[in-house]
């Protein structure tokens, strides 16, 4: 299974980017805004860029629930919020990469819930950043409600939701195999409101969207909220 490349330099930190740009090409070429092929590949390199750290934290956080729970732990995760923030210290910082158990995880219960806060350094082209992924597991069995709000595809909302093949490919370069992106129907046994036949568009994925299309903050602290899913129908391509 393909993963991001470890950042060990600056032509590492560049593939990596492209890869996750690549995807985002595609995503931003075919959307209703019409950019043309290069603009859509400047905006794809900017949301990569901004996304990275993010991406990267993230494979620790999955690498060690793997390592201190089982290999199934990361199925069922629901991403919830997403902070990043550049460290003051980050200027000349060496960029290699840091311990393999340097996550600090807190875990709770809440209302059927078990809520995952886990944090992570991750050095990037020289400069460090803290990043923060919360995290949510479903215990109980999901209770519909006739209300179906808290999606991101609702008619009138604007927002161009990326096809399931481009999903699949976010899966395949970030080295995030959730079942709820890749199989239908496990993103609503995970408490989402998607449907049977779809699945659910990774929270990076849509962070890098928007990071790719609006200007990064100067003061470089990222924060993403993901306030309801962004449902993809499927099109019966095999995973």
């Amino acid at each position: 299974m393909p993963s991001i490349v470890k950042v060990n330099g600056l032509s590492s930190c560049d593939d990596a980017v492209e890869r996750l740009a690549a995807v985002l090409t595609g995503v931003l070429a075919t959307s209703s805004s019409e950019v043309s092929d290069r603009e859509a590949h400047r905006q794809a390199r900017r949301g990569a860029t901004a996304i990275l750290p993010a991406v990267q934290a993230m494979q620790q956080v999955q690498g060690w629930l793997r390592d201190h729970r089982e290999e199934t732990a990361w199925e069922g995760l629901v991403h919830r919020r997403c902070r990043m923030i550049m460290s003051p210290a980050g200027d000349g910082v060496d960029a290699g990469p840091g311990p393999s158990d340097g996550v600090t995880i807190r875990q709770a219960e809440r209302a059927e819930w078990e809520l995952i806060q886990a944090t992570v350094e991750v050095p990037v082209a020289g400069q460090r950043w803290r990043v923060t992924h919360e995290l949510a597991r479903r215990m109980g069995p999901r209770r519909r409600s006739a209300d179906e709000n808290g999606k991101l595809t609702v008619s009138g909302t604007g927002f161009d939701t990326p096809s399931d093949a481009d999903v699949a490919s976010w899966a395949e370069v970030s080295g995030d195999r959730n079942p709820v992106h890749l199989l239908p129907g496990r993103a609503a046994e995970a408490g989402l409101t998607t449907g049977s036949g779809e699945v659910a568009a990774h929270g990076l994925l849509l962070g890098a969207i928007s990071l790719a299309v609006a200007q990064s903050s100067p003061l470089r602290q990222i924060g993403l909220v993901f306030i309801g899913s962004a449902d993809v129908p499927t099109s019966g391509r095999s995973t």
